[in-house]
Formats: C-alpha cells, sequence, structure tokens
C-alpha cells in the first residue's frame, strides 16, 4: 500500500511538473511573441516619425518663405508683389506661395494607430507612451485645426474682397505665424520622441 502511494505520488508530482513547465514554455513563447510585435510597432513608429519630420521640415521652409512674402506686403517692402495680386478680382493664393501647393504630402498616423488599435501600445513603458501620444496630439492639432483653419479662412468668399486686401492679408498672416510656431515646435516633439525611442 505505501508503495502504491509513493507511486502515485512520483507520478502526481511528474504530471503537475509537466504541466507547470509546458505553462513556463507558453509563457516564455507568448512573452517572447509580444516582444517581437513590441520591437516591430517601435520601429515602424520611428519611421513614421522620421518621415513626417523630413515633411514638417518641408511645409515649415515653405510656409515660413509664404509667411514673409505676407509681411513684406504688408510692410510695404513688396510693392510688386501686391500689384501682382491686385491684378486678380480674387486672392490668388498662387502669388503667396510662389505657385507651389500649401502641402504637398501629409503626416501620418498609421503605425501609431495599429499599435493602439492591436493593443501592442500597452508593452511600451510610460514615458515612451506619453511622447509618443504628445507627438501625435499635436501633428492632429497642426493638420486638422490649424491648417484647416488656413484653408477654411481662404474658401470663405470674404477673402476674396480684394477691396479689403490689407485686412485679408492681415488674417493669412496671422494664420501663418501660428502654423509656423506650431511647426518648429513639433520639429522639438519629433526630435524628443525619437531621441526616447532611440533609448
Amino acid at each position: 500500500m505505501k508503495t502504491n502511494y509513493k507511486k502515485y505520488l512520483a507520478e502526481g508530482t511528474l504530471i503537475i511538473f509537466s504541466v507547470l513547465f509546458a505553462l513556463f514554455i507558453n509563457k516564455l513563447f507568448d512573452d517572447y511573441q509580444t516582444n517581437q510585435k513590441k520591437v516591430a510597432a517601435l520601429e515602424s513608429i520611428e519611421q513614421e516619425l522620421l518621415r513626417n519630420q523630413s515633411i514638417l521640415k518641408n511645409w515649415k521652409e515653405k510656409h515660413i518663405a509664404i509667411r514673409d512674402r505676407i509681411s513684406s506686403i504688408l510692410e510695404g517692402e513688396s510693392d510688386s508683389l501686391k500689384m501682382e495680386l491686385l491684378k486678380f478680382n480674387y486672392l490668388n493664393l498662387g502669388i503667396l506661395t510662389d505657385n507651389e501647393s500649401l502641402i504637398d504630402a501629409i503626416l501620418i498616423d498609421t503605425a501609431w494607430e495599429s499599435a493602439r488599435s492591436t493593443g501592442i501600445v500597452s508593452e511600451f513603458d510610460f514615458e515612451t507612451t506619453q511622447k509618443l501620444t504628445l507627438v501625435y496630439s499635436m501633428q492632429d492639432v497642426l493638420t486638422d485645426r490649424t491648417i484647416a483653419k488656413i484653408l477654411d479662412y481662404y474658401f470663405d468668399t470674404n477673402s476674396h474682397d480684394m477691396e479689403n486686401l490689407e485686412r485679408i492679408l492681415v488674417q493669412f498672416q496671422l494664420r501663418f505665424w501660428e502654423l509656423t510656431g506650431q511647426e518648429e515646435l513639433m520639429m522639438t516633439v519629433y526630435q524628443d520622441a525619437l531621441e526616447q525611442l532611440e533609448e
């Protein structure tokens, strides 16, 4: 009887050990897969931020040039530009943009949204999540509000009343000052986030 008891105890212990070992192996494998997804997500986000940073740098240069053209007209330093504007019965934005589009590429958030929708963001450390949330929130403000306000103002019929050109240009100047200020801040925020991802 004692022999059977020892035998059952040994077999029971072996079964428990086997189950626990299998669970341990599964946990290791799950952790490995989660870590691989986390690394892939962070690499994708880093590439996305680098791309967006490059786009923003180009935007900033163009928008500063537009802002400066508007300022030079308002300050009376560029009468030729003002005369060119007055040739039209509407505000020809092409004159202010040097016949380039206001926005020639878009800032994307695909990698960030993918990481959020799959839940892998929960694996990021707090500071990384905080910096990335700030980057993408500011990016949304820049594109969905500030640029949208400029376009809304341009498509408002009152913005094409050439008798009030100076007032219209002041409004554009204010909007472009806000835009270029936000773009400057975004460059800093991008850099901070990229440095955090490199740690």
